[in-house]
């Protein structure tokens, strides 16, 4: 979401928005290191947890890697042409 508000002010920046964010690409940034700080402390185990194994969080993250790149990934591989918007010549490139 954060690289994609910055990818579409620069390739397509004479689209009209109902908003223009300054520093654009500061404000993502931070938004962007803050999400993955937050991915991060989520993975610290509270000290209720004790001395229980810690499968359980490479559960969470195996599901995380599954849900967050592999299927976008496939979405994009298996497009069909038809979901392309008529407006547009030809299909957008996966980024």
């Amino acid at each position: 979401m954060f690289v994609a508000v910055v990818r579409l002010r620069r390739t397509r920046p004479e689209i009209e928005r109902g908003f223009r964010v300054p520093a654009v690409a500061w404000v993502a940034g931070s938004g962007f290191v803050a999400s993955v700080a937050a991915l991060c402390i989520g993975f610290v185990p509270p000290d209720q947890f004790g001395n229980q194994p810690l499968w359980r969080y490479l559960i969470v993250g195996g599901g995380l890697l599954v849900l967050g790149l592999l299927a976008p990934i496939a979405f994009l591989t298996f497009r069909k042409p038809s979901w392309v918007h008529p407006d547009h010549e030809q299909p957008l490139p996966p980024s």
